[in-house]
């Protein structure tokens, strides 16, 4: 499924999608691989 979030956190630090433009961060997650 896809996921959409306004910020990505990477190694404890924020790195928000408006920084590049964008409302949000798209990435595909795989329903069968989440805990």
């Amino acid at each position: 499924m896809w996921v959409y979030t306004p910020y990505i956190t990477v190694k404890g630090r924020r790195i928000y999608a408006s920084a590049y433009g964008l409302k949000v961060f798209r990435f595909w997650v795989d329903k069968n691989k989440i805990n």
